[in-house]
């Protein structure tokens, strides 16, 4: 049975008598199914978007058409093997197995399989993430030269001045700037489904709700920004801005004052890569995630606590602050280590 004409047997029906007339369902039923009654109204609409992704482009070409019994802890293994081989990352892999596990547990829970095949599976290692990229301070420097001028200036020195996720950057509100406090609030993110809508959603985390404060400099840039989207809007510059009033009155949206999505940042920071460029000079490729590592890495090599970081970045767990960051932790730890050269 198809997944489009399954959904339509499952409107207007009882979960409970479904499953008890379909003993066996094909795995790309079993997902839609699942989705439907026990992921869609527990979960956020961002982590719905992100399993339809891992689904519909990993699971569902290898296994989507096998029945849900037949699928076996070998079959299981070979489609981990052939991602590791296929050079998709450790992470992407356990993405994919986090996603599988939970379908079968609660196939096994519901009693649609007599034994759970996730049980005897061996997480191949898959391609280690590459180092994250940081900036240095000649590079850094360097892009701020070439950003004077650019329609996101403001945005990319934030960026660099707070280390905020993308989303929490492009959602963030001018009622969540504290200008007397010097400081932002982060309460929402901003989203972008695969159809094009902009939406507000959650952070993922209770630590991503969180208090950053901002720099004096920071403060007056916000402030001469909001003055001049007030008198571009009076003057009628800012002809979408009206379209997107539901979203808040955001900080950082585009000349026409729609938001700006990840894809069109990437297209603007690359435009400026190449700017530089032009002037015979080596600089890397850079993505918007970029800014958000090096500003943690300042903020290190500055003398600010991991623990202090970590609660800027929004980070759930101090261990992935440092972790996330050894190559910084090991600089400080050897200029400190000289403080005892006295002693000796």
């Amino acid at each position: 049975m198809s997944t489009r004409r399954f959904a339509s047997l499952m409107q207007g029906k009882d979960a409970a008598i479904v499953i008890s007339r379909r003993q066996d369902f094909f795995l790309s039923d079993w997902y839609v199914y699942w989705m439907d009654n026990f992921k869609a109204t527990t979960v956020k609409q961002g982590t719905i978007e992100s399993y339809d992704k891992i689904f519909h482009l990993y699971v569902e070409p290898f296994l989507g058409d096998r029945r849900l019994s037949e699928v076996t802890s070998q079959e299981i293994q070979v489609f981990y093997n052939e991602l590791a081989k296929n050079d998709y990352s450790k992470s992407t892999i356990t993405l994919v197995h986090a996603l599988v596990t939970n379908m079968f547990k609660h196939a096994y829970r519901l009693e649609l399989i007599q034994k759970n095949p996730i049980d005897h599976i061996i997480l191949p290692r898959g391609r280690q993430k590459q180092e994250r990229q940081v900036l240095s301070r000649e590079e850094q420097n360097l892009l701020l030269r070439y950003l004077v001028g650019n329609e996101i200036e403001d945005l990319v020195i934030f960026a660099l001045a707070t280390g905020m996720r993308l989303g929490e950057i492009t959602g963030l509100t001018w009622e969540n700037v504290d200008f007397e406090r010097s400081e932002v609030h982060v309460k929402e993110i901003l989203k972008r489904a695969p159809k094009g809508d902009f939406y507000k959603d959650i952070p993922k985390t209770s630590k991503s709700l969180r208090t950053i404060p901002i720099l004096p400099t920071i403060v007056e840039r916000l402030r001469r920004l909001k003055k001049f989207q007030e008198k571009r809007k009076l003057a009628g510059r800012m002809p979408r801005a009206n379209d997107y009033e539901c979203l808040g009155k955001l900080v950082f949206v585009r000349p026409d004052g729609s938001p700006y999505s990840d894809l069109q940042l990437c297209r603007l920071l690359k435009r400026i890569v190449t700017e530089i460029n032009r002037d015979d000079i080596e600089f890397p490729a850079i993505t918007p995630h970029c800014l958000r590592h090096t500003f943690a890495t300042r903020a290190l090599e500055n003398g600010i606590s991991a623990k202090v970081v970590q609660e800027f970045l929004g980070h759930s767990s101090i261990k992935l602050t440092l972790d996330l960051y050894t190559h910084v932790m090991h600089q400080t730890k050897a200029e400190e280590m000289q403080k005892m050269s006295a002693l000796f």
